[in-house]
């Protein structure tokens, strides 16, 4: 029997009013862009099966809404509603959200049912729920109670010695580190899984004592590699399959590989600088297929690995049935998820490491949670409707407990009530995300930067204030650094570098001059936040494909490289023959 009986009974007069046409499908213009948009006979199945009407919004505005209610990446000092102290947040000053320090929001020391309020059908639900946000506090940082001295991470859990690290899961004695999973003892890396030792290295797997390699698989002691596959002792070369001893792609044998990289100074900055140029002009001249899907059955997308049945994916892993969505990892049977682990039937969540949730809707930051719609930040949840901030509840609604038979005829009310006002079926709208847009993950990452279009579809662009630390101590331009880590001092620890391009002054923590000095790497010359910044400008956010000729079968293929770029992109018929 229907715990639901008037919701269900509107939804099924909804969508028997719904004009298909003779794929089963149906034409839509998007309420944002105005673009048209199809949703496939397939989509109108999950779509019934989860219970939803179909969305008006096309798949990009809604990734674009997901993800705005992110921000990983840009970081404040603002004072605690808890404490009264200044303490490092994700939220600037002027935000109307209250915060605590995360060790105490993950705490007892409040209780969020202090919150509860009743809700009334007749309000619009959005913007009642937004008073309700505003009310009760938020984590100052998303950094799980497992992360054991790493309190300057963001986005993060089971980390151990940790600074400055963002959307990681695992890891110990990283630093500068962003979007990697189970990696130790690395420096300035971004999207690496499974790693150890590694320098500057970039979307890549299984590497062990790697410097500036991307787009590689088990690899071990290299540097400078492009698009490599279980090679050893390989220095400046691309494409290469099970190698050992290649030097800019030749192969020369141990002794002589030995030699040439005693020759090879990577610890003098100016010369490491010609490295890299080189390195650039390598990886521009290297193969490329048309996407970077591995190991995956009838997918549509980019970066999709190990999966089956994705359309519309980016970055998905271990996962099946999955569309219009972006990080999902060993999920399945869901659609317009952000991130999230060991999850199913997902429908328009936002989250990065959070997971484990199963008939999850319309919610953001939602962990372990079961059949929970319009939540905020709740962990260990189950059967809850517009919550903030709760652990270990159940039937809630508006953060106040009710009775499992109170509890489903409130819900049958609020959704039938919802749905007839066009609300019920989309995420939260673009006004009311925490974070100005600005500092949101939709402007982390290259494809969503159209500021005048983001301020017509409603979100908050006005220009987010950076602040300026006071500076207290010696201060060393950043061009008057030694040029080889030789020369560096251990009084560089006690001093003040300043970042003239980027008007930006940091310091070095002691285990990375130990890292520079054991693998002969000189000293950054920008600010920590610059050198992230550069790795996420390289990723696109936004899916579009194009059409473009193999050059060496002249088959024409689809590809997220558009045909203006250098790129030599072959067919994935050509690239494996060329290269594996």
């Amino acid at each position: 029997m229907s715990k639901t009986p008037q919701f269900d009974k509107a939804l099924d007069d909804y969508f028997s009013h719904l004009e298909l046409d003779d794929k089963g499908g149906q034409e839509r213009v998007c309420r944002f862009s105005k673009k048209r948009f199809y949703v496939r006979s397939e989509d109108i199945v999950f779509y019934k099966k989860i219970s939803v009407p179909l969305p008006t919004l096309e798949p990009e505005e809604r990734r674009r809404r997901r993800i705005s209610y992110q921000n990983s990446y840009d970081l404040f000092k603002n004072t605690s509603a808890f404490s009264g102290k200044r303490v490092v947040t994700m939220y600037p000053p002027g935000s109307p959200f209250k915060f605590y320090e995360h060790q105490i929001w993950y705490s007892d020391k409040w209780d969020p049912l202090e919150y509860a309020r009743d809700y009334d059908i007749i309000q619009p639900f959005f913007d009642a729920f937004h008073a309700l946000q505003l009310e009760v506090p938020r984590s100052n940082l998303i950094s799980d109670p497992s992360n054991i001295n790493s309190d300057y991470t963001n986005v993060s859990k089971n980390l151990k010695n940790c600074y400055i690290v963002f959307d990681q899961n695992k890891g110990e004695d990283l630093y500068y580190h962003q979007c990697c999973a189970d990696d130790r003892n690395c420096i300035e890396c971004w999207a690496i899984d499974y790693s150890d030792t590694c320098y500057e290295c970039k979307m890549s797997q299984h590497l062990y004592k790697c410097f500036f390699c991307e787009q590689c698989r088990n690899c071990m002691e290299s540097y400078f590699l492009w698009d490599c596959r279980n090679c050893q002792h390989c220095f400046m070369s691309s494409n290469l399959r099970n190698k050992k001893y290649y030097f800019r792609n030749e192969y020369i044998g141990k002794e002589e590989y030995v030699r040439r990289m005693k020759e090879i100074s990577l610890g003098d900055y100016h010369k490491l600088k010609e490295l890299t140029e080189e390195y650039s002009t390598l990886r521009e001249k290297a193969l490329r297929k048309p996407n970077w899907n591995e190991k995956s059955v009838n997918v549509t997308g980019d970066f999709i690995d190990n999966s089956k049945n994705v359309y519309y994916g980016l970055y998905v892993t271990n996962s099946e049935n999955i569309a219009y969505s972006e990080g999902p990892d060993s999920s399945r049977d869901s659609y317009d998820v952000m991130g999230g682990e060991n999850s199913e039937l997902g429908y328009e969540i936002s989250n990065v490491w959070a997971g484990n949730n199963n008939n999850c809707k319309f919610s953001f930051h939602v962990d372990n949670c079961r059949e929970v719609e319009y939540c905020d930040s709740c962990r260990n949840c189950r059967n809850c409707f517009g919550c903030v901030g709760l652990k270990n509840k159940k039937f809630c609604i508006f953060n106040k407990q009710y009775s499992e038979d109170d509890y489903w005829e409130k819900i049958d009310e609020i959704k039938t009530a919802m749905l007839s006002r066009g609300e019920y079926g989309e995420f939260f709208p673009p006004q009311y995300s925490p974070f100005p847009y600005r500092v949101s993950m939709s402007v982390s990452f290259q494809g969503f930067r159209d500021y005048e279009n983001a301020g017509k579809y409603g979100y908050d662009i006005s220009p987010v204030e950076k602040q300026q630390d006071t500076v207290e101590g010696e201060i060393v331009k950043a061009n008057e650094l030694p040029s080889d880590i030789k020369d560096v001092n251990d009084d560089i620890l006690n001093k003040i570098i300043f970042d003239e391009k980027n008007n930006k002054h940091f310091r070095l923590i002691q285990q990375e001059l130990v890292f520079y000095r054991t693998h002969e790497l000189p000293l950054p010359r920008e600010h920590p936040s610059i050198r992230m910044q550069k790795w996420r400008d390289t990723f696109n956010l936004r899916l579009e494909f194009y059409e473009r000729e193999c050059p060496k079968c002249g088959k024409n293929f689809q590809t997220l490289y558009a045909p203006e770029r250098k790129e030599i992109v072959y067919c994935e018929q050509c690239y494996q023959l060329e290269v594996v």
